[in-house]
């Protein structure tokens, strides 16, 4: 390393402390799961920038992206950020962490500490808290300031700190840093090395301020901030939760406080005026206060009647045991006129004891009640989420949780391995649970006094394939389960359970991890093959119920479930057609779709079977029939399919065109049609 680049580093090491600024260039980076805009960095900055000293004296630039989901993702983000510090030359970069971006971002803010160890890096989100904090400083060493609470107050207040030094920094509540010996006022800057000199010393300052009214914040969504058209949102009309569930960190703040009805009305009206690609809401508990909800619902509801908006991806998380009769009526209509809509359920457990010591009571006939004011059509928009690992449930238990989740026939089922949230009651708790878990993230639970190492191993690997397997083969599943008697199965956990006996871990989570597969995919078309395999050859075989009828329908059953899977996962592969372009009026058009051959009706008993248990494969008709898959959507690489039951003259012509761009005119009198439907498109519009 050159003699000059190890003076600079040796005096910034030696520098504690950060000084007066007359001007400060402050970056800001938010990656978030669901997202490419951060509402946490918009807070941030409209709330500081009610002070005149940093409207007047700080620049903010923020970066705001979808988490890197592959290695090449991430390598692209990683030089993006290190030439837009190089090129901006920030004095300070604040960090937003999260469960789900941290690893990247630790690597991110060691690379910069590691070619301008000046600067000064902030880490501040949900991931910063309790014993997290220490093990930032003691491992990591590429974060200066952690900020462990809501951050309006306080990213304010060190602000100023920087530039004028008042107040002073042992005085801004709900930060933590290496204080130099006998002056808490210094805080040590890593050098990119991650040495500590003897006399620093872990130091944390009293409690955050938090904001009484959030009202208080200005809305980044009424021109504060310039707001992307066609961007992915993420939205809180409440801060809080009024649960305090063991595992979950959004009950540990001041209560519930809400956003005036009148803001969220105008806030809603402009974000939609954008065209939304994707909202997620954020609150603890949507529907808390249930008419609230509705009428939040309905402003959504009423863009969407009278088309002022297209239909865009949302994710609300709502408590199902409290939607009444109104909210329910809502929401079915905005599913009718939106399918691009997920509601999602946390049940965690439909275990007594594991609901008691996870601090949310259970009762499963108040659920299943809930569960059946939900339309047909609104139960297959709902996922029922799941926890494994939780203190009280073992296998036993968790198979019983399956299994509840099951009878209720929801859209889809997602199975997640308990993780030890930095600061929740759970990590307080670890100890009495014998609960044993990465210290790193995703602090996923290794063992508890419940589940020892091996058996979290088969519980991992049964979860994957209970939420994979029902995802994707789901009618299926169910197609099987009307014939468990004959088949010798207990239900749908003792299905699974086979399935992953037979296949084994290695089978199951080594198809799902091959590869550099994107994370946060459905991945379980992986598996798809190996089902089919275990069902005709094992599981039809060992029962004697061969029947080449039943064979057959399943067979084809599940060529369509694949292509659905496949289209979700990688999209449609287009086919130009340059003929209609010569032709006049349709240039730079493609043909994006899928085509199935089926001997059976396939579409018509999917419909016939929507929201039922009990599937009988033989009231598949045999039918010649043609289907169509495409993508009526798509947000950050999250796509979802479609299909049509098409003619065959559709067919032929649709084949045709791929074969011979000429026959492609003979679309041009159904064009229209296919465009609006999605099996055409403009080229490269995927």
């Amino acid at each position: 390393m050159p003699d000059t680049m190890m003076t600079t580093r040796a005096s910034c090491s030696a520098s504690a402390g950060f000084g007066a600024k007359a001007r400060l260039n402050v970056g800001l980076v938010a990656y978030n799961w669901e997202a490419d805009t951060s509402l946490a960095l918009w807070n941030l900055v409209t709330y500081a920038r009610r002070t005149p000293a940093i409207a007047e004296r700080v620049t903010f630039i923020e970066h705001c992206a979808a988490t890197p989901k592959s290695l090449m993702d991430e390598e692209a983000q990683l030089f993006f950020l290190l030439k837009w510090q190089e090129t901006h030359q920030f004095d300070v970069i604040g960090f937003s962490c999260y469960i789900w971006n941290i690893k990247f971002v630790l690597r991110a803010a060691k690379a910069m500490k590691e070619l301008w160890p000046q600067t000064v890096i902030i880490f501040g989100g949900q991931q910063i808290r309790g014993s997290y904090i220490p093990f930032v400083f003691d491992r990591e060493r590429c974060a200066d300031i952690c900020v462990g609470n809501e951050a309006e107050v306080t990213f304010r207040d060190m602000l100023l700190n920087f530039l004028d030094g008042t107040p002073k920094l042992s005085a801004v509540g709900g930060i933590s840093y290496m204080k130099v010996a006998g002056d808490a006022d210094r805080f040590h800057i890593f050098d990119g090395f991650g040495r500590v000199p003897a006399d620093r010393l872990y130091h944390e300052t009293a409690d955050a301020t938090l904001i009484e009214d959030i009202n208080d914040i200005p809305s980044p969504y009424l021109g504060a901030i310039d707001l992307p058209m066609g961007g992915a949102f993420l939205y809180e009309a409440s801060r809080g939760c009024p649960y305090r569930c063991s595992f979950c960190i959004w009950g540990e703040s001041k209560g519930v406080r809400e956003y005036e009805m009148e803001r969220v009305e105008a806030e809603l009206h402009n974000i939609l005026a954008h065209h939304p690609s994707h909202i997620m809401f954020c609150d603890g508990t949507f529907n808390m206060r249930k008419d609230r909800a509705a009428r939040i619902l309905e402003i959504l509801v009423e863009h969407l009647r009278d088309g002022r908006v297209q239909p865009f991806s949302l994710l609300l998380e709502l408590k199902l045991e409290i939607i009444d009769d109104n909210l329910a009526r809502v929401m079915d209509e905005l599913v009718q006129l939106n399918p691009l809509v997920t509601f999602e359920f946390g049940l965690q457990s439909a275990s007594q004891e594991a609901a008691k010591l996870m601090r949310r009571p259970f009762a499963e006939d108040r659920f299943r009640k809930a569960w059946n004011r939900l339309s047909d059509q609104l139960k297959s928009s709902a996922i029922i989420d799941c926890i494994y690992g939780l203190p009280g449930d073992g296998i036993e238990q968790f198979m019983q949780t399956v299994d509840f989740c099951y009878s209720l026939s929801p859209h889809r089922i997602q199975a997640f391995r308990l993780s030890i949230l930095p600061g929740s009651e759970f990590e307080r708790q670890a100890e009495e649970h014998e609960i044993r878990y990465m210290r790193e993230p995703n602090h996923m639970v290794y063992e508890t006094k419940w589940l020892n190492l091996d058996q979290m191993a088969w519980v991992e690997t049964f979860g994957f394939a209970v939420a994979d397997l029902y995802h994707f083969h789901g009618t299926t599943i169910k197609c099987l389960l009307t014939m468990k008697d004959q088949l010798g199965l207990t239900g749908f956990s003792g299905l699974i359970k086979s399935f992953v006996d037979w296949a084994g871990r290695e089978r199951i989570l080594g198809s799902i991890y091959a590869g550099n597969r994107p994370e946060g995919r459905w991945r379980a078309i992986d598996l798809s093959k190996l089902l089919e395999r275990y069902v005709v050859n094992h599981l039809l075989a060992d029962a004697g119920m061969a029947d080449p009828a039943i064979v057959e329908r399943l067979h084809d059953l599940f060529r369509y479930e694949v292509t659905m899977g496949r289209v979700a996962v990688g999209g449609i592969a287009e086919s130009p057609l340059p003929a209609l372009s010569a032709g006049g009026g349709a240039a730079d058009l493609a043909i994006r779709v899928e085509l199935m051959h089926s001997r059976f009706n396939i579409p018509a008993f999917l419909i016939a079977a929507r929201g039922q248990s009990d599937i009988e494969i033989m009231d598949m008709d045999i039918a010649d029939s043609h289907v169509a898959f495409t993508q009526k959507a798509g947000h950050q690489g999250v796509l979802v399919p479609i299909s049509y039951r098409i003619s065959g003259r559709m067919a032929s012509l649709i084949e045709a065109a791929r074969r011979d761009t000429a026959a492609g005119a003979g679309l041009a009198p159904i064009l229209s049609k296919l465009v609006k439907i999605g099996i055409v498109a403009e080229a490269g519009s995927a």
